[in-house]
């Protein structure tokens, strides 16, 4: 992976589960959805939902998984200001470093919104911009039938997915992975977290 090429699939024949917006009430059932089915996965964390629930953060990265930054605030308008934009992705590792062990390096712009700005605050940073293949559209008012049903027919080796923990999702979330995980499985893709 080089930057500043933005990452939208991972090397590799894996699948690559991605959570955004939390930590959130949800994520401890989330975290217990992945151990049941042995999947690591990937949280991209808002700066202003780790406080308060900074435990969960604690279980997310002692489990296993890995830990992205999604900026502080989660709002669209950030790609308009690469400072605004460094501030937030430094105003949340801060918060990260001193909860976690993990060197935290991967940024997911709110919204998927980016910009010149949005790359280049990233790389003066050091940080890599994750984005995904599939948007798995957990936060419609989808069927779970119907979400499932999304990301099989967009999943190919290196898939990155996007599903989310946050008051949108909170009711249909867990049931939904307990779907769509034997799902993967069946089709014989094993999963894995960014690194």
């Amino acid at each position: 992976m080089f930057f500043p090429s933005m990452i939208w699939r991972m090397p590799g024949k894996k699948i690559y589960i991605t959570f955004d917006d939390g930590p959130h009430s949800i994520t401890p059932l989330i975290l217990d959805v992945l151990n049941k089915h042995s999947v690591r996965a990937t949280f991209f964390l808002s700066g202003k939902n780790i406080i308060g629930r900074e435990e969960i953060v604690k279980r997310i990265s002692t489990e296993g998984h890995s830990i992205g930054i999604h900026a502080f605030n989660h709002s669209r308008f950030l790609a308009l200001s690469k400072e605004r934009t460094k501030k937030e992705i430094e105003q949340t590792s801060q918060l990260l470093s001193q909860l976690i062990p993990q060197n935290i390096r991967f940024f997911r712009p709110p919204f998927g919104f980016f910009s010149w700005n949005t790359i280049a605050a990233a790389r003066e940073l050091g940080f890599f911009l994750i984005m995904w293949s599939c948007l798995t559209g957990d936060f419609y008012d989808w069927t779970n039938e119907r979400i499932v049903n999304n990301v099989i027919k967009n999943l190919s080796g290196g898939s990155i997915l996007v599903f989310h923990d946050n008051d949108l999702t909170q009711e249909k979330i867990v049931s939904l992975l307990n779907e769509v995980i034997p799902k993967i499985k069946y089709l014989g893709f094993e999963f894995g977290a960014i690194r």
